[in-house]
């Protein structure tokens, strides 16, 4: 039966694994006999003879703990003293049937650790970390240091390459090995933390053997699949839907804290139809209608049909890049940051990926002077997906924004140019 409490005196094993090219190391272990009778005496007495890797630490023997996992696999811990408040090391041994292999872990982080740091796994604290996390074979060659920055990405600084937790240049370390549960060191069942209180001298939980899986929950298509989740927002696309007939937008902005707004304001004249949205400072999305053609009488008497293009238009943009700006000062996720327009003909929703530093804004009177070339580029258009992300990118200058086609009931489909600027299409999941 698989655990989420993580056996880890596989530990030692599935590191063993850390190198890229072979995974082969010299040998990282020590057989000897009987050494399960007394395995602590056995490991300070004789084990830790010549490891000059921890020449200098103190090593607190009276406050290792020892945990059974069956007859033939014993993990026994270590804490090691530091003066340092933001630095966590210990040793861990993995002894199987006869065989010995011992490494040393070392947390090292740009800010003092809290109390309740001590009561997390060792991957969950490297999720909450800024700094590096280093593990040594205390036999054989190998060794593996990573940089964390806030938790969010892990680079490998060894030999192993570059990349986040879970990118391909980790699997050879961490690979595909099967929980296991440890009993508790008094029985009882699997352990837990095993810091419930922070001791004199901080030590780390048992290092985690898995992986945890890559938190996707930040991407679009999960971000629009979970508004298509909330009866709030379907109500409100609903009601859009129901809208675009009217002569002129109707519309909803959402505060960062969640609440809706509807607005209905727009002005509408013989050239524009646009909906005056609040000052983006602390909106997080908005959703608005591109209404159906109609006829209408123009100044000079003359009836004409007034022909909308159902795609975002350049103030549009504008005002999505002006919400990006504001959640980036305001240290809020870029990722909660969208843009929806609703027409009879279908819906499409915005969605930025780049980078902080990519973000652009534009004055109004910049906006303004892009309207006839977007015309030009729109007007009669046979793709207006395509045109519209050329648009972006060649005449605002865009990059990192994301265009998905929405069905209310069904797939999502994100479209995308490829290198030769030809549209590209894929669902999401």
């Amino acid at each position: 039966m698989k655990r989420n409490y993580l056996m880890a005196v596989v530990a030692g094993s599935f590191l063993m694994l850390a190198s890229l090219q072979s995974c082969i190391h010299e040998s990282l272990e020590t057989e000897v006999t009987n050494v399960q009778d007394d395995p602590l005496s056995f490991i300070r007495s004789e084990y830790m003879k010549g490891k000059d890797m921890v020449a200098g630490k103190q090593i607190e023997w009276e406050k290792a703990r020892k945990y059974d996992a069956d007859e033939r696999i014993v993990l026994v811990t270590v804490p090691i003293k530091s003066s340092e408040d933001n630095i966590i090391e210990e040793l861990t041994f993995r002894i199987d049937n006869s065989k010995v292999s011992g490494h040393l872990w070392k947390f090292k982080s740009n800010g003092a650790f809290s109390t309740s740091d001590y009561n997390l796994t060792a991957h969950e604290i490297i999720e909450k970390m800024t700094g590096k996390v280093s593990y040594i074979a205390l036999e054989g060659s190998m060794r593996y240091e990573k940089s964390i920055v806030r938790g969010k990405f892990i680079d490998e600084v060894a030999r192993s390459g570059s990349g986040p937790m879970s990118s391909p240049s980790c699997k050879p370390c961490h690979g595909e090995i099967d929980e296991v549960v440890i009993p508790s060191p008094g029985g009882g069942g699997p352990i837990g933390p095993t810091n419930p209180q922070p001791p004199d001298n901080p030590t780390i939980p048992i290092p985690t053997v898995v992986i945890p899986p890559p938190n996707n929950n930040n991407d679009p298509c999960s971000k629009i699949k979970g508004q298509k989740g909330k009866a709030d927002y379907n109500q409100k696309m609903n009601d859009l839907k129901g809208k675009t007939g009217q002569k002129k937008e109707t519309g909803y902005s959402q505060k960062a804290n969640g609440d809706y707004t509807y607005h209905d304001n727009a002005s509408t004249n013989s050239d524009s139809n646009s909906l005056t949205l609040p000052n983006s400072s602390d909106i997080e999305g908005y959703m608005h209608t591109h209404v159906d053609d109609f006829s209408a009488v123009n100044s000079e008497g003359v009836e004409v049909t007034r022909t909308g293009i159902k795609m975002f238009s350049p103030a549009d943009v504008g005002y999505f890049m002006d919400m990006l700006s504001h959640a980036q000062a305001g240290g809020r996720p870029l990722s909660n940051v969208y843009a929806v327009m609703v027409t009879s003909s279908g819906s499409y929703q915005i969605r930025y990926t780049g980078t902080g530093a990519q973000i652009k804004t534009f004055t109004e009177t910049q906006i303004k002077g892009f309207k006839d070339s977007y015309l030009k580029s729109m007007t009669k258009s046979q793709n207006l997906e395509s045109n519209f992300l050329k648009f972006l990118k060649e005449k605002m200058g865009i990059d990192g924004v994301n265009l998905y086609r929405m069905q209310q009931i069904g797939k999502t489909t994100e479209v995308k140019l490829d290198s030769n600027g030809k549209p590209k299409e894929s669902d999401c999941p």
